[in-house]
């Protein structure tokens, strides 16, 4: 079950941004990413690939959950690229917004 929260946008932008909380009993920070990703496509996480989406081609899922899993660091930040989407996972949640460019 996903646990997407839609972020408060700028009305004159047409960016969108998706929220997922990792951790805990909630999706790995990797699933995050793929889950916060798919809100904004439109599709269950499962259908990324057919849009074009392969989150293991941009970072390695298993280095991306290690950095990032049980970490209390509140200056921890890890931002990428995915397929034209801008993603930040902090230590307790993944943040994807639609590129500008």
């Amino acid at each position: 079950m996903s646990s997407v929260t839609p972020e408060p946008n700028d009305p004159s932008s047409m960016s969108e941004t998706a929220r997922v909380r990792h951790g805990g009993s909630g999706p790995s920070p990797s699933l995050a990413v793929v889950e916060a990703i798919a809100a904004l496509a439109g599709v269950e996480p499962a259908d990324l690939s057919d849009e074009g989406v392969a989150l293991y081609e941009h970072v390695d899922p298993d280095a991306l959950n290690a950095l990032v899993s049980d970490r209390s660091d509140a200056d921890l930040d890890v931002s990428l690229t995915v397929a034209g989407y801008d993603v930040r996972v902090g230590p307790e949640s993944a943040v994807a917004q639609r590129s500008r460019d």
